[in-house]
């Protein structure tokens, strides 16, 4: 980051800052920065956390945060314990790193609307803490941001939640949506995901408009999700993007083909959803 770039007042988004081989004292710049609305850092280190904390804390008008964990570092192991105090109006959070579980600091977001995370391998737990966020409307699970087997949405929880993108999540066999879960959800796209034993309660989406199994996705039974989302009375669409991959992994299954598990591909970039 070039120096002097706490003179910038009026700077209103910046992203993204590699703290990599950044002194700490580049931080302090960033807390002058009172106008920024968006703000992304990545490579976050343990040495970060304090002044991390003190900056973000000066920055009121912030509605966007990034923020990546240096990978291979005892940051991520430490990045649950930090002590922070977002802005209360922050609108949209995305993290990037292996954390395990989220801070206890998410919750309190009332405001939270997007959350997007990316390899974070979260289990149970870290699902918990943002199925009571009231107003989120936005969640992207990415490249094994969860490692559980089994995703389970529960009745009354993400009580506004409209728009599920689940994407390359390796240990994922199965989707539940209990009756009453997800009453507002109107999108659900899945991809790169094995989903040896399906999608189940999909009759549980009242509100759903579309749902979109994109690129090397296999999901079990989808006869039968099919069955139920053509049965829901707001008529949602299903579109299936790689019927190629699903009839594939249903020979594999059956043992009528020796097809394998998918070769390793560069996940295409996913324009952020506005207006959610």
């Amino acid at each position: 980051m070039p120096k002097g770039i706490g003179n910038l007042k009026e700077l209103q988004v910046l992203k993204w800052v590699n703290l990599k081989r950044s002194h700490c004292r580049v931080l302090d710049e960033l807390a002058l920065l009172r106008q920024l609305r968006k703000l992304g850092v990545r490579n976050l280190r343990r040495k970060h956390y304090d002044k991390f904390s003190a900056t973000i804390s000066e920055l009121n008008s912030l509605r966007y945060l990034g923020i990546g964990i240096a990978y291979g570092d005892e940051a991520a192991a430490g990045f649950r314990d930090i002590v922070l105090s977002p802005p209360e109006h922050l609108r949209s959070i995305e993290l990037s790193g292996w954390i395990g579980t989220l801070p206890a600091w998410i919750s309190s977001l009332s405001k939270l609307a997007k959350v997007t995370l990316y390899g974070t391998r979260l289990d149970d737990d870290g699902i918990v803490l943002l199925q009571e966020l009231p107003n989120l409307l936005l969640l992207r699970l990415w490249d094994n941001s969860y490692v559980g087997p089994k995703l389970t949405f529960r009745i009354t929880k993400f009580p506004k939640l409209k728009e599920l993108i689940v994407s390359d999540l390796k240990n994922l066999e199965e989707l539940l949506f209990e009756e009453g879960a997800l009453s507002e959800l109107q999108m659900l796209e899945i991809s790169r995901c094995e989903l040896k034993s399906g999608i189940n309660g999909a009759k549980h989406l009242p509100k759903l408009k579309k749902l979109v199994l994109g690129r090397w996705i296999y999901v079990a039974n989808l006869d039968e999700v099919q069955k139920q989302v053509g049965e829901q009375p707001n008529r949602p669409s299903l579109e299936v993007q790689d019927p190629k991959y699903q009839k594939l992994r249903e020979d594999y299954y059956r043992g009528t083909t020796s097809g394998g598990p998918p070769a390793d591909e560069d996940t295409e970039d996913i324009e952020e959803i506005e207006n959610s």
